[in-house]
């Protein structure tokens, strides 16, 4: 069955090489990753840092705890309620949508995790966290209680896991194990199936599909119908996000906002 995925997603894969590109504005920042929101304000991470700007690129807020080191990943789906996740020292924290910390820093030791290598947040202000000691996605509630506990999926799967982030939308949880591709969860915890797209550090899940970069392009992958388009970037990045029509990219010296043009 995965050999059969495989070939489909080679074989459906139009080129947007001759996209129109328009130039919306520039942000003058280095940044390690970046994420965008869907009301398109955009998240810059340069190691403990983390700004905020608007989606006209006008500074915002930011954020920065030194005692923490340096941001490992984000998660912006619920804007008001942004995750910073710090998985080598086993913490995340909460911020608001002024990236105020008043919510608290949370030592996952402290609630019998050992060792959170990806965390994002879910509906019902919950949170999933995989344990890398345990092999297993943990559900924490509002108050980080555990309401669920899938087990070892290394041994339920019989695969080698090494999730390095993940994110949930539409009552499904999107786990990247770089190794193997995308792993599907339903909200319960249950296996559902695997999205052939290995070697990814991470991504973002659309009504569209799966969108994510790699080789100075933007791909969105249609897990129905198997089908990739590429849109290749007018020039030269690192790292770059999509939401809608507008992409985010960066280069070594700035982010650049830029938006497809009609036909």
């Amino acid at each position: 069955m995965t050999t059969r995925l495989i070939a489909l997603f080679l074989t459906c894969l139009p080129l947007w090489g001759m996209s129109q590109w328009v130039e919306l504005y520039k942000i003058p920042v280095r940044s390690d990753f970046i994420a965008m929101d869907n009301l398109l304000n955009i998240y810059s991470v340069s190691q403990s840092e983390l700004f905020k700007y608007d989606k006209n690129g006008v500074f915002q807020f930011r954020f920065s705890d030194k005692q923490l080191g340096d941001i490992g990943e984000i998660d912006i789906t619920f804007p008001l309620r942004p995750l910073v996740v710090y998985p080598e020292i086993n913490y995340i924290t909460i911020l608001d949508n002024t990236l105020s910390d008043n919510r608290g820093k949370r030592n996952l030791l402290d609630h019998d995790i050992a060792l959170a290598t990806a965390a994002c947040t879910s509906i019902q202000n919950h949170y999933w966290i995989y344990d890398a000691m345990a092999f297993s996605l943990v559900r924490l509630d509002e108050g980080f209680k555990k309401i669920l506990e899938t087990g070892n999926l290394s041994q339920i799967l019989g695969i080698e896991l090494a999730p390095n982030f993940m994110v949930e939308f539409a009552n499904r949880l999107y786990v990247n194990n770089p190794q193997t591709g995308i792993l599907v969860f339903d909200i319960f915890g249950t296996y559902m199936k695997t999205i052939p797209i290995p070697g990814l550090v991470r991504f973002q899940v659309t009504d569209g599909g799966v969108i994510y970069f790699k080789e100075n392009s933007i791909y969105k992958y249609d897990p129905v119908l198997f089908q990739t388009i590429e849109f290749i970037l007018p020039s030269d990045a690192s790292f770059a996000v999509m939401q809608k029509n507008r992409v985010a990219l960066v280069n070594s010296e700035e982010i650049v906002v830029i938006e497809l043009a009609a036909p």
